[in-house]
């Protein structure tokens, strides 16, 4: 999950930086005439105003969102999109390449039409490559941390004071609210006891020590307490 989290963050900032290029391209050309796309016949200014519009709200998710599955699905959606583009471009047969209709971007920064076209491949194939692998590990991985709004509880390693968190903190290391000492958050074990009256077998949270339940098999209620 540390993984993850860089790659959508990282991608995060990726593809802010990525959308702020194509406006600043956008208003330092203002004026002059840019070149059809030969995939959608707009001008290539549309097309950076669509794009930037694009990965700024996949950045946007990527830095603000929750749910790491929903992060790296939308970097792959975009990836996957912009491949198809470039499939597309192909097919098309235009006459020029591709870094030709990136001459305002370019010159927007100075570099080279072919160097702003292998920078924009290198980030296309860090988006879909870390995309579907982000994907198929959470797929494999089907773990709690990922179902949204659930939330755990565990007792603090130093103080045993609850602490509820979100699941998706599960392994991150938080000042405990009771004792303020450093404590991890993890998966509470289940403790064991006997039921006092049926002798029955009993698994519990141990934040549940100390709460009233009724025996799951003889229905009397009993105080849960930390076993012997």
């Amino acid at each position: 999950m540390k993984a993850i989290r860089f790659f959508t963050n990282s991608t995060g900032v990726l593809l802010l930086t990525l959308a702020t290029a194509l406006f600043i391209a956008n208003w330092v050309s203002a004026g002059l005439v840019q070149p059809r796309d030969p995939v959608f016949m707009v001008s290539m200014r549309i097309l950076f105003w669509i794009v930037g519009a694009l990965a700024l709200s996949v950045a946007l998710i990527c830095l603000l969102g929750q749910r790491a599955w929903w992060k790296a699905a939308m970097i792959f959606w975009l990836a996957l999109n912009l491949l198809i583009y470039q499939a597309a471009f192909l097919w098309t047969g235009a006459h020029r390449s591709l870094s030709f209709y990136l001459e305002s971007l370019a010159r927007a920064f100075a570099i080279t039409p072919n160097t702003a076209s292998l920078m924009l491949g290198i980030a296309l194939f860090y988006l879909l490559a870390g995309g579907s692998v982000s994907l198929l590990w959470l797929w494999l991985k089907k773990e709690p941390v990922e179902t949204p709004g659930s939330d755990l509880k565990t007792a603090c390693s130093a103080c045993g004071g609850h602490i509820m968190f979100a699941a998706q903190n599960l392994g991150q290391i938080i000042s405990c609210p009771h004792c303020h000492k450093a404590t991890r958050l993890r998966k509470p074990d289940l403790l064991k006891m006997s039921c006092f009256f049926c002798q029955g077998h009993i698994e519990f949270p141990p934040h549940s020590i100390g709460e009233k339940m009724p025996c799951p098999h003889c229905k009397m209620d009993i105080t849960l307490k930390e076993p012997a």
